[in-house]
């Protein structure tokens, strides 16, 4: 039995401990600031904020920060969310408290350097590029945009027009988020939790509350196709909203997204690949946390075949009014055997129980098979009852 240490130290900061015996730590600093909590004009901050972490604290420079990560044999990097941003490394456990050290630095003293806030505007710029040239992410973003109304509905990453406007003043206002009230810091491995606690016990309060979260959903069918040169496939993406993180129908959500898409015996995989040879990549997946849900369907198609998918998926869907009670134990037991699986990384552990603390408890990470046992038919049947849908293609020109 797994036990969770759990502490509201008297900073405000939560503490989450897994111990674990093998001798790697996987160290995770999060602040409950991300994207959904942007509006029109700052949309971006929270994601080159990440990036500007890693450019140097008061203390360390960009290279002092990371070759002392990756010389005593450690990884580092981080992530931005629409609810969190996240700072993480993995260490040799001799030298977990020095990766504590490093990232709570950069997490609570950054430099915000000017000269490099402008280098890494054309960083980011081309981040932004690079997405657009990547179909089906650039798709994923199409979606979220029909899904929602703005400024939720808009890039995690911002505009070429917001990032190059913002200056040093607004990363610093921004950075008032990152107080100790609003922190998670999550351990999962083999350490000693007392010394990395005494550590994030230094992380300064700030009392500075997040802003209320604006996330309204369009429910409206929406479609949009862009044409392209130079691509010969057709990229599909359906999507429609699903259960938030935070509402006990997600485990419902995700035995209907292990039956639709997930892997080569999903219903998806075999009707539009197996039996019709009509896609190399065909699936779907969840992006779920505390405030939202959406499931999305993805499919790299022969342009002539874009209707007819998009008709199998839509059928498929349908489908779940007459799901079998076999194919609904074996999803169950599909879903608990990946979530044991992905428990084995340490660092997607840590993310998991961070997400999971911000939505309800990481407390209830840990009950998630019996969560999934608990599931009805009949609930299932009802995660399928789409109300509206999105689709967004990219096709050869």
């Amino acid at each position: 039995m797994v036990e969770l240490y759990k502490a509201l130290l008297e900073n405000g900061i939560t503490l989450l401990f897994e111990k674990r015996s093998l001798p790697v730590v996987a160290i995770m600093v999060a602040t409950k600031a991300g994207a959904a909590y942007e509006n029109e004009k700052s949309k971006g901050i929270a994601h080159f904020t990440e990036h500007m972490l890693f450019k140097g604290s008061k203390t360390r420079s960009q290279k002092e920060i990371s070759s002392t990560i990756e010389k005593a044999g450690g990884i580092l990097n981080g992530f931005t969310a629409e609810q969190i941003t996240a700072y993480w490394c993995k260490m040799p456990s001799r030298h977990a408290s020095l990766g504590a050290e490093i990232i709570f630095d950069m997490f609570s003293n950054p430099k915000f350097d000017a000269k490099e806030l402008e280098k890494e505007k054309g960083v980011i710029t081309s981040e932004i590029n690079r997405k657009h040239d990547l179909p089906a992410h650039f798709l994923f973003d199409k979606v979220k945009e029909l899904l929602y109304k703005k400024p939720f509905a808009l890039s995690v990453l911002g505009s070429e027009k917001s990032i190059t406007s913002f200056n040093r003043a607004n990363f610093v206002d921004w950075h008032n988020f990152y107080g100790s009230e609003n922190t998670i810091v999550t351990i999962v491995g083999n350490t000693d939790i007392n010394e990395i606690e005494k550590l994030a016990r230094k992380i300064m309060p700030c009392h500075c509350k997040i802003p209320k979260v604006n996330i309204v959903p369009l429910n409206k069918n929406q479609e949009f196709i862009e044409k392209r040169k130079d691509i010969d496939q057709a990229h599909l993406v359906l999507a429609f909203n699903a259960p938030k993180l935070s509402s006990k129908e997600r485990y419902s959500a995700e035995i209907f997204n292990s039956i639709l898409g997930q892997g080569m015996s999903s219903w998806l995989f075999q009707e539009v690949r197996e039996k019709r040879g009509w896609a190399y990549t065909i699936k779907s997946f969840i992006e779920a946390e505390k405030d939202y849900g959406h499931c999305i369907v993805y499919a790299g198609i022969d342009k002539n075949n874009l209707k007819k998918v998009k008709e199998i998926i839509l059928k498929e869907i349908m489908k779940f009014k007459d799901l079998n009670p076999r194919d609904f134990e074996e999803a169950k037991e599909q879903c608990i055997g990946n979530w044991q699986i992905d428990r084995e990384d340490s660092e997607k552990t840590a993310a998991a129980i961070t997400f999971q603390e911000i939505a309800t408890k990481a407390e209830d990470f840990y009950s998630y098979d019996k969560k999934i046992s608990e599931v009805k038919l009949q609930d299932v049947k009802d995660v399928a009852k789409i109300k509206n849908y999105v689709s967004a293609a990219v096709v050869p020109k």
